[in-house]
């Protein structure tokens, strides 16, 4: 997460970094997987390890200033840059960013088949962007979104202390905005059932999104956790002490005991392994095993936001540019 994007949580991150949770350890059969169930007699806990990807193709394309959130959907990437106050689109098969215009300085973005939603905390608001018509007007919301997630029939937007959810079908807002106790909201991703939230000290709450009801037993916490992500059957949770973890939606168990990921700054599933934008690389866990796999891939000097669409995988960069990767 870049520093334009800081400004707008630092309420979150400074109740993050301070915090101390304690995480909750799973009965282990070997002493380094947690898994929920012991093997059967004459069955081996640990499957073959995958055979190691072949080395991606990865492309730079230039778009200035320090991008630091992105999203692909439909036939376009989508880059915003919160400091700048300016939002890209990129279409898949071509290097030229067509600018967009924001109604504010978007903190984050959401793509679909048709468009992007970008966070707008300085109006307070949510605003539809469309490659083929002007952008939409602001959508006020009751607090100063700063995260969104796009999935599970609905556009959530986060604020420091409540979740909302807006139809994308008619920009309406629901009713009642989804409070969350104690605050300190930090991230949101919504799919493989639930909308997951983190708030307060590292605790990841399920949302039911039909009904808008946490779910009555919380994940166990995880220290520092900064950035979620859903894809390939669970969700993805990554700490700024540096640490992944893997959730499963079915219980909100923890499958695997957190591993070290050194400098992890975003998480993004799918394309069959888990990307983690770190340092000046990007690494791909294996999802049934958590390990890596594959050589790191160099990207920019400073990732900053991870998305998956159009099969590749696409990396804001602070280097001023968009880096492709196709596997």
């Amino acid at each position: 997460m870049s520093e334009g994007r800081r400004w707008v949580v630092i309420a979150a991150a400074a109740v993050v970094l301070i915090a101390a949770g304690i995480i909750a350890i799973a009965a282990v059969s070997d002493g380094d997987d947690e898994t929920e169930t012991t093997p059967e007699a004459g069955t081996t806990s640990t499957p073959d390890p995958p055979a190691s990807p072949s080395p991606p193709r990865v492309s730079r394309i230039r778009v200035g200033g320090s991008p630091d959130s992105i999203a692909a959907g439909g036939e376009f990437v989508w880059v915003a840059d919160s400091v700048r106050g300016t939002v890209r689109r990129i279409h898949p098969e071509g290097d030229r960013p067509i600018p967009v215009e924001a109604a504010g300085f978007p903190t984050d973005v959401a793509a679909d088949e048709t468009g992007a939603w970008v966070a707008l905390p300085d109006r307070g608001a949510v605003q539809r962007l469309s490659p083929d018509a002007p952008p939409a007007a602001p959508v006020e919301t009751s607090g100063f979104p700063f995260r969104l997630a796009l999935g599970e029939d609905g556009l959530w937007t986060m604020s420091q202390k409540a979740v909302e959810r807006l139809d994308p079908a008619t920009g309406k807002l629901d009713d009642e905005p989804i409070m969350l106790a104690g605050g300190g909201a930090a991230a949101i991703a919504a799919g493989e059932g639930w909308v997951w939230v983190v708030r307060g000290r590292g605790e990841i709450l399920q949302i039911d999104p039909g009904s808008g009801q946490p779910r009555f037993e919380p994940v166990p916490p995880i220290p520092g956790v900064s950035e979620l992500a859903t894809g390939e059957g669970a969700a993805w949770a990554l700490g700024s002490d540096g640490t992944l973890a893997r959730i499963e939606p079915g219980s909100g168990n923890r499958r695997f005991k957190p591993i070290p990921v050194r400098g992890g700054v975003d998480v993004a599933a799918g394309l069959g392994y888990v990307w983690v934008a770190s340092g000046e690389e990007v690494i791909r866990f294996d999802p049934e095993r958590l390990k890596a796999v594959g050589k790191p891939i160099r990207v920019g000097r400073r990732p900053e936001a991870i998305a998956i669409g159009a099969d590749s995988v696409w990396v804001a960069s602070g280097d001023g540019a968009v880096y492709r990767i196709t596997p």
